[in-house]
């Protein structure tokens, strides 16, 4: 994972500025200058690893406004000088970490030339500029005379190539709970069956539009075409197929594919698949022979593709094969062949032949008016320059993890400080042992309870203060200052990386977490120290805090051996640990 470099380069920007700050009293010197641009390349280097950089930009930014604020009421320094201190600013702490993101993506453009699995996350114009893409023309189409157009509210079955079997579904649910102890989402199973079944029938329908209302159309058998987005109703249980951020059965590294149980509004259904035919122009009709046209289910959400993994389920799904979806979408277990396709009968059989005769006319002379328009030929040859590609990316990284759902180990951000829900990375599938992630429980404890101490603190200082009873000697290198600059810059670290995620609507783990954590364990080091030079005045309570610190030391070295198991994994638990 990449948290590590997120914490290091985290702190190592809001160090460099903290030395920045400390040469505040000679301006624009050339040891200033430096500790500025030393700024600038943190935060560059730290967007360029992870996008929750932001939140290391942000808690940076900040501490700029808090210092631009004391330099408005120095009333030595004139306007053009504070507008200059401004502009600088913004040029080294906004202008080097832009042009550390551009070089990235220059060289990321440069040396990753080639098509890929990832096609998919991306426009088509973007494909263009890869090599090896692969993209259909509008060339004349030969048509068998034995295909049939297939049409929406058909009944098909597909049948995987790889595994030879079909898609199948039946009213079983997955386990709440799997052996290894990971959770399912508990909806209706999907899986790939060796037989011929009436299970195996579904229907190709139109996406429903907003709140689940049927759109225009839908209840039309319009000719189904290359690159529609579509629905799977399965037909005995009139479950929509579906896929979510859910660890696949048998295989965690992809997404459990199952019919969708409306169980909690928060539980957001992802229905729509991309029906993508080989060797068909985008948008052009679908027509079909029994066995012969190959096809691909591509999840729209996810961008990623059903696929049968040829792996047999347990008992509980009756040793049936398990569907999942794959983030390589050129996968060869991700092909489907359909076989049967059963419409209802016409109202109007002549009117559907004759349309039928005119679609395959134009499908297979796409210059006499075709399904792909002049303006859609050209947008297939359309490719896209650096600028619109660097643009494409930056808002596809933002909204990737959008709305995912639910997941059974995510935790909410009012978890996190007193650590609510953790995170297990690994379970064994044999025995108890298992690689959680977990901060030692004391330190996480205190510290967030040294927060509260640390804002009722300074209030009672603010308070007294006000009333010119000073606890502390003021000045700039006094006792009070200290304590005010150090607790608020690590306060407003600790709020910078926290705070935000509360307006995250996507699922959300303690590890997101962790760059807030060093924050609240320096302020609670901060508000000792205080208490400590406080209680230093009265001898006959010097001991008072030693003898605090020994017993939370003795507590830590008593529990971390009790959970060493648990991040660690060795030694294996065991009932008598309990």
């Amino acid at each position: 994972m990449l948290d590590s470099f997120v914490i290091f380069l985290s702190y190592l920007s809001v160090l460099c500025y903290l030395k920045f700050y400390h040469l505040r009293h000679r301006p624009f010197s050339g040891e200033w200058h430096r500790g500025l641009i030393y700024t600038g390349l943190s935060l560059g280097t730290l967007l360029g690893v992870k996008y929750t950089g932001l939140l290391g930009l942000g808690c940076v930014g900040l501490l700029t406004l808090c210092d631009l604020w004391q330099l408005i009421a120095d009333t030595t320094i004139d306007l053009l000088d504070f507008l200059l201190h401004f502009l600088l600013r913004g040029v080294y702490m906004l202008g080097i970490p832009l042009v550390i993101s551009l070089i990235l993506f220059f060289i990321h453009f440069t040396v990753l030339t080639n098509s890929g699995p990832g096609n998919a996350f991306v426009s088509k114009p973007f494909r263009n500029t890869l090599i090896g893409t692969v993209e259909t023309t509008s060339e004349p189409i030969h048509l068998s005379p034995n295909t049939t157009l297939l049409r929406y509210g058909s009944h098909v079955s597909l049948k995987s190539t790889d595994a030879l079997c079909w898609l199948h579904s039946h009213p079983h649910l997955y386990p709440l709970k799997y052996p290894d102890d990971r959770g399912s989402s508990y909806q209706q199973q999907v899986t790939c069956y060796e037989f011929a079944d009436i299970n195996n029938l579904w229907e190709v329908r139109r996406p429903l539009g907003p709140g689940g209302v049927a759109g225009a159309g839908s209840d039309s058998h319009d000719p189904v075409r290359n690159k529609d987005l579509v629905e799977l109703v399965h037909i005995n249980t009139s479950k929509i197929l579906n896929s979510h951020d859910v660890a696949a059965p048998l295989t965690p590294t992809h997404q459990e594919v199952a019919g969708y149980v409306n169980y909690s509004s928060q539980f957001v259904p992802h229905l729509e698949w991309r029906l993508e035919v080989t060797g068909v122009p985008d948008g052009s009709p679908v027509f079909h022979e029994r066995g012969k046209l190959k096809l691909k289910l591509i999840h729209e959400h996810s961008k990623q593709t059903l696929a049968c993994t040829g792996k047999r389920l347990p008992e509980w799904a009756f040793q049936q094969y398990e569907v999942v979806t794959e983030r390589d979408v050129s996968s060869t277990t991700a092909v489907w062949s359909l076989e049967d396709v059963v419409l209802p009968p016409p109202s109007n059989a002549t009117a559907w032949a004759e349309e039928e005769r005119l679609i395959r006319e134009k499908t297979q002379n796409p210059g006499t008016g075709s399904a792909k328009s002049e303006d859609e030929d050209d947008d297939s040859q359309e490719t896209l320059n650096f600028w619109e590609k660097y643009v494409e990316l930056q808002v596809h990284m933002a909204t990737a993890h959008g709305n995912l759902g639910e997941h059974q180990f995510g935790a909410t951000p009012h978890n996190w400080p007193l650590m609510g829900k953790l995170l297990p990375y690994w379970l064994d599938e044999k025995g108890n042992a298992q690689v959680t992630l977990i901060g030692n429980p004391v330190m996480w404890w205190v510290a967030s309870v040294g927060i509260v101490v640390f804002l009722a603190v300074t209030a009672v200082h603010l308070l007294r203060r006000r009333r010119e009873i000073f606890d502390l000697p003021h000045g700039e290198m006094a006792e009070f200052h200290q304590w005010w600059t150090s607790g608020s810059v690590l306060l407003v670290g600790w709020l910078a990386h926290y705070l935000p995620y509360f307006l995250l609507s996507r699922v959300l783990f303690l590890h997101h977490y962790l760059p807030a954590v060093p924050f609240k364990l320096m302020l609670l080091a901060a508000v000792c120290e205080h208490f400590y030079a406080w209680l230093k005045r009265f001898p006959r309570t010097t001991l008072s805090p030693i003898h605090t610190l020994v017993s939370l030391s003795s507590s830590l070295r008593h529990l971390l051996p009790r959970l060493r198991p648990v991040p660690h994994w060795l030694p294996v638990l065991l009932a008598s640990h309990s």
